[in-house]
């Protein structure tokens, strides 16, 4: 690992990109392609489907009402050549409320007559109760008179063996729209006369339409009949919350001011398209998401261990330096005691003591390694018994004070009286008391105070470590407990060191169901606080002393 570069990484990051995402982004867009291409021609087929039952649904109304006029011709020819064959021709509607029997039996007919090419009306048919015909016979002349080349045109059709009806549509204020279809009489003597069969929209819709839109939908469709204009609903084949939601619509030939409308029951084929393309969206995103977090993880985790190298890398180099530096001093203070050219006794016990200290520090330094060997491995243990803080501070202080007063440091101990007793282990504990009086003297150069506090509440017991140097940056202060790692800005980067006191410290204090608080500001200093939590077994109080070395 500690060949990959930062440079290397990033390749391989991008490598990871080309290989994994894009060909995973790429088939992804090309299934959502798909996706849309099958639905669209699913839509399209299903859509022409439609158009068939709606096909049907006007063939059908053109028929019906193709064959009442064949039954009105049919009926009243005879009528025609009898009556009216050699009688003068008049203006004036005659009077005949007799509908031939299939035809009395449809409530939507309102009208029925035989007219001519000059619109006399030879004769009418229609219900006693129906008032309003004089109104529509009115409104046919008035219709007729501007259509007269329609008549001239079913003429020629029939000439010509082909025999045709003719729509017209009367439109009333605030009443439904009569339909008016006009067919020549093929079988009357006088070959000008007109069969006029006239049918009220609503009735027909209602009455006649349904039904076979009830036949025609069965138990797949939903067929509804509405006003284009106002969106009334006139039969239906079951119940619809609104006419928009019906998905295809057409105009009735026969009647253009009403809509069939069609649609699946249950879910449309759109509705459903949908559905399946949003899961199937989902699906796709997902995937896409586990494989750009996989990505990321094997990066970061790539990134991480490129770090730890690097850090390992600076431990090695930073305990190699810690270890050459007291085994220098040492050696070189042995050799010149070894050759006795120290003949002052007080300066051969200061060399002695040089020899001690060194040999202390390197003794600490190997320790936090194999301490932090047996952590990494599982195999670290604690032995904790009945511990009075104050005494293991002392104890430290009395060991390091030498050491202190060497580096030119003043430190002030302030223990609190009466700190209860605490399971905890005495050595476990000394050793993180070390690590931060070993980091304030690294870490302060200009002002060498350095105060060492124990105190207590209802809660926990602490030990405190304050210094007035270097300080540590808020975004650094969370990392500074993780193992080799060292701050690698400003002046904090030039002191030495192994980088895992604190990750030790840290270590110690959650094996004791403690934590440390950090309280550092740059330029000022740093106070580290090992909090002990109480506990039932806590027993009686220490005494503490107050003194300043």
């Amino acid at each position: 690992m500690a060949t990959i570069t930062p440079k290397r990484l990033s390749a391989l990051l991008f490598v990871l990109l080309a290989l994994i995402l894009l060909p995973a982004f790429l088939y992804t867009g090309y299934e959502i392609s798909r996706l849309n291409v099958s639905e669209e021609e699913l839509t399209s087929v299903y859509g022409r489907q439609l158009d068939a039952v709606l096909f049907s649904v006007n063939q059908y109304a053109w028929d019906i009402t193709g064959g009442w006029v064949n039954i009105l011709s049919s009926s009243t020819a005879p009528s025609v050549v009898s009556g009216f064959g050699s009688a003068p021709r008049s203006t004036s509607p005659r009077t005949d409320r007799n509908l031939p029997d299939v035809l009395a039996h449809q409530p939507s007919i309102r009208l029925a007559a035989i007219i001519d090419t000059q619109l006399a009306f030879r004769r009418t048919m229609y219900r006693a109760q129906d008032d309003s015909i004089p109104m529509i016979i009115a409104q046919l002349r008035d219709s007729l008179s501007v259509h007269r080349e329609t008549l001239s045109r079913l003429l020629r059709y029939q000439a010509t063996g082909y025999r045709k009806s003719e729509p017209l549509l009367l439109r009333r204020n605030g009443a439904p729209a009569i339909l008016a279809l006009l067919a020549p009489i093929a079988d009357a003597d006088d070959e000008n006369v007109f069969s006029l069969l006239c049918i009220d929209s609503d009735v027909f819709v209602a009455t006649v339409l349904s039904e076979k839109l009830k036949e025609i939908a069965g138990s797949e469709f939903i067929l509804t009949c509405s006003e284009s204009t106002t969106g009334r609903v006139i039969t239906t084949t079951a119940p619809v919350d609104k006419v928009s939601h019906v998905y295809q619509r057409r105009s009735l030939w026969l009647f253009p001011d009403f809509i069939i409308g069609i649609r699946l029951r249950g879910k449309t084929v759109q509705e459903l398209a949908r559905e399946r393309f949003v899961s199937t969206g989902l699906l796709f995103a997902a995937v896409d998401l586990l494989l750009v977090l996989g990505v990321w993880f094997v990066y970061r985790n790539l990134k991480r261990e490129l770090q730890l190298a690097e850090m390992k890398t600076d431990f090695v180099s930073n305990v190699s330096h810690e270890l050459k530096t007291p085994l220098a001093l040492i050696r070189m203070y042995a050799e010149t005691l070894e050759m006795g050219r120290i003949a002052d006794p007080e300066k051969q016990h200061e060399y002695h003591s040089i020899i001690v200290q060194e040999t202390e520090r390197l003794t600490r330094l190997i320790n936090n390694i194999l301490t932090f060997s047996r952590i990494e491995s599982g195999k670290k243990t604690y032995t904790k018994i009945r511990t009075d803080l104050n005494a293991v501070v002392s104890d430290v202080m009395g060991v390091y004070r030498y050491h202190l007063e060497q580096k030119g440091f003043t430190t002030a101990v302030d223990l609190r009286e009466g700190l209860p007793l605490l399971e905890a282990d005495e050595e476990a504990v000394a050793e993180a008391i070390l690590n931060l009086l070993d980091n304030a003297m690294k870490y302060s150069p200009d002002i060498k105070d350095i105060a060492v506090r124990t105190s207590c509440d209802e809660r926990s017991v602490w030990i405190e470590v304050e210094d007035h140097g270097m300080g540590i940056a808020l975004p650094q202060q969370k990392k500074i407990f993780e193992k080799f790692y060292r701050v690698s800005e400003g002046l904090v980067h030039t002191a030495k060191g192994s980088g895992l006191g604190l990750a030790l410290v840290e270590h110690i204090m959650h094996a004791h169901g403690g934590h440390i608080d950090l309280r550092s500001v740059p330029g000022e200093g740093s106070r580290f606080r090992l909090v002990f939590p109480l506990s039932s077994n806590n027993e009686g109080p220490s005494h503490g002393t107050h003194s300043r070395h």
